[in-house]
């Protein structure tokens, strides 16, 4: 099972909503052991959060990004980038937020979300290898 965790620069899981954090680490879980495969970055990191506050009729794309398809700002085709261009493989995502909208699109997609408070991305790797029951007992309630 992959799982993906948001987080920020500094090695911490992101304080925000998922979808904004600068990277992810993308690992391999088996045998109750978290594997690193790699650290993917997020091109909707470095946007602003057009959704933020309900501004649902902002239509703006990215004009920073240097990708062959700028992400959309806000709302429903926002996730769906995020699914599509840099989670496509991930069955889990761990974050500290998320609105209704981006739970309700990748949980409806097959992906559990687990929650945390945005603590060192080394310290909650420790906790799942300590005690990977209530982590895979968590999987079975998201």
């Amino acid at each position: 099972m992959k799982v993906a965790i948001a987080c920020d620069h500094e090695g911490a899981v992101f304080p925000g909503h998922f979808a904004h954090a600068p990277k992810f680490r993308i690992y391999d879980y088996e045998k109750g052991r978290l594997k690193l495969l790699e650290e993917r970055v997020n091109p909707l990191g470095s946007m602003p959060d057009y959704d933020e506050h309900h501004r649902h009729g902002i239509s703006i794309m990215n004009p920073d990004f240097q990708g062959e398809e700028a992400p959309p700002a806000h709302g429903l085709p926002k996730y769906q980038w995020l699914r599509n261009k840099v989670l496509s493989d991930v069955d889990v995502v761990i974050a500290a937020g998320a609105c209704q909208t981006s739970y309700r699109f990748f949980t409806s997609n097959g992906v559990k979300m687990l929650f945390t408070d945005p603590v060192e991305v080394a310290a909650l790797e420790e906790y799942i290898a300590s005690d990977p029951n209530s982590f895979e007992e968590a999987l079975t309630q998201a």
